[in-house]
């Protein structure tokens, strides 16, 4: 069965590099337009930069616009650029987050509203904009990339995991309020992703390649086209009737470890 997005057109909030990356890529390769907000940094910025070289020479419509996901003027400006662009809205993405290991006592209040605000605040921005632009094309897929640390309390720190915890209720209030307009919201818990954060707390290649063989059934470190690939699903219509579910894309981790 062919996952084809052909004419909709798709966001990913955090789409530079990593997991978010991935996921523009699969949706540009089934046939959406496809937009990516970044952070205004320097390795974002040159990401980007060569993400949108790369899928405009593949002939995909693509755009990139800079915008912080925590902050609300950046996320209404990002999707003034969507609607007079689009017009509407067919695919929402929530892919920004952020984490490092940090002791419990160690987390002062301050870094603690940080992380809550990119991992769960920026989330809430993100669809609560994206709803009327949604309305607007009369449906709509949302995919929101939690983390399996929300089973265990793991990923590094508490206020990481008790805000992807948080996404859970958002999920189902989102499905609540807006399923019968059409609007699907999912979430993708992955864990162990060989991503850059995950390569900076763990640099040696040998040794991740230890990591995913003892820590996970599979015997294997997720790579972020393990998680696009379940975007992808989530965002088209072979999951028509899936919403206020969450799909731990994890090697079996969570609960077989």
């Amino acid at each position: 069965m062919k996952l084809d997005l052909t004419g909709r057109k798709t966001l990913v909030i955090g789409g530079a590099r990593g997991i978010g990356a991935a996921i523009v890529r699969y949706c540009a390769e089934a046939g959406s337009a496809v937009a990516w907000s970044y952070l205004d940094c320097e390795a974002d910025r040159k990401a980007s930069a060569a993400l949108l070289e790369e899928l405009r020479a593949e002939g995909a419509t693509a755009m990139a616009v800079p915008a912080d996901c925590t902050s609300e003027a950046d996320t209404v400006a990002l999707y003034g650029r969507i609607a007079a662009k689009w017009g509407g809205l067919d695919g929402l993405v929530y892919s920004a987050g952020f984490t490092s290991p940090v002791n419990f006592c160690d987390i002062n209040f301050s870094d603690w509203r940080k992380v809550v605000d990119i991992n769960l605040n920026g989330a809430f921005l993100a669809i609560k904009e994206a709803i009327p632009l949604m309305r607007k094309a009369g449906k709509g897929a949302i995919v929101i990339i939690g983390s399996a640390a929300i089973v265990a309390g793991g990923g590094g720190r508490a206020d990481y995991a008790s805000a992807k915890a948080g996404l859970e209720g958002l999920n189902r209030a989102v499905t609540k309020n807006f399923a019968p307009e059409g609007i699907r919201c999912n979430i993708v818990h992955p864990s162990l992703i060989e991503t850059d954060l995950l390569k900076q707390r763990h640099p040696d290649p040998a040794k991740r390649k230890e990591l995913g063989e003892k820590e996970v059934p599979l015997r294997r470190l997720g790579q972020p086209e393990d998680i696009a690939a379940a975007a992808l699903f989530l965002l088209s219509d072979a999951a028509s009737y899936i919403t206020a579910q969450s799909l731990y894309v994890d090697g079996g981790r969570t609960f077989c470890k």
